[in-house]
């Protein structure tokens, strides 16, 4: 790191860059005591937490319990993974699920935000994901991602939701309408922000539509649903 005595004096472009670069390497470790990690396990709190640090996106990316619910799913994923909006959640899945053989399907909206996960994937060479870029569709009640469906597997076994964001018309609740044919009965959601209004609205109408168990995890400023689908 510069000293911060020496960081004063430096312009505004160099600061930028000796930052982007720090963040590089750090990634870059932590990525490489994840890629370390026996096939089946999933990354002990210490190491996800150096991760999150490092990916730099403490305003957006998912809480630790979040993300220790995803890399215990990851580790023990027995089919292929949908997971919508892409992030650090993308990095775990990618290493932790390919361990196993399973794919990762992965949908984003930005454009910018696709560039840049594509490029730790590519930079790391985790190859597992299918990153895919999708724009918002409004149709109707809800909005979400228009995706060409013969990219898709017959069925997925577990679904990361983190997206569409949650300002968008109907929340997350276009998952189940529009990929529910192709979750079994035992498929597994994870959801975040799931005490989010959009988010409550979207479990009310999806318990009308679709069986499923449902646990609630909460902290201060953080909370997420595991879903358990039952019969179609």
């Amino acid at each position: 790191m510069v000293p911060r005595s020496l960081s004063r004096l430096l312009p505004q472009s160099t600061k930028r860059v000796v930052r982007e670069t720090v963040q590089r390497y750090r990634v870059r470790m932590a990525v490489q005591r994840l890629l370390k990690l026996p096939r089946g396990h999933a990354p002990a709190p210490v190491l996800l937490r150096a991760l999150r640090r490092a990916w730099g996106d403490e305003g957006y990316s998912a809480n630790l319990a979040y993300l220790q619910e995803v890399a215990r799913h990851a580790a023990a994923a027995e089919g292929p993974i949908l997971e919508c909006g892409s992030g650090l959640t993308t990095i775990l899945l990618g290493v932790l699920a390919a361990r196993h053989g399973v794919v990762v399907h992965t949908v984003e909206h930005s454009a910018e935000w696709h560039r840049r996960v594509a490029q730790v994937l590519r930079t790391y060479g985790i190859t597992g994901v299918r990153l895919h870029l999708a724009p918002l569709l409004d149709r109707g009640s809800f909005v979400w991602y228009d995706v060409p469906k013969d990219v898709w597997p017959a069925e997925f076994r577990l679904v990361v939701c983190d997206g569409p964001p949650g300002d968008m018309k109907g929340g997350r609740y276009g998952l189940l309408p529009l990929v529910g044919a192709r979750l079994p009965p035992g498929s597994v959601v994870l959801l975040d922000d799931a005490t989010r209004q959009s988010e409550i609205a979207a479990l009310r109408r999806w318990r009308g539509e679709r069986e499923f168990r449902q646990r609630v995890y909460e902290g201060p400023d953080w909370a997420y649903a595991v879903l358990t689908l039952g019969r179609r």
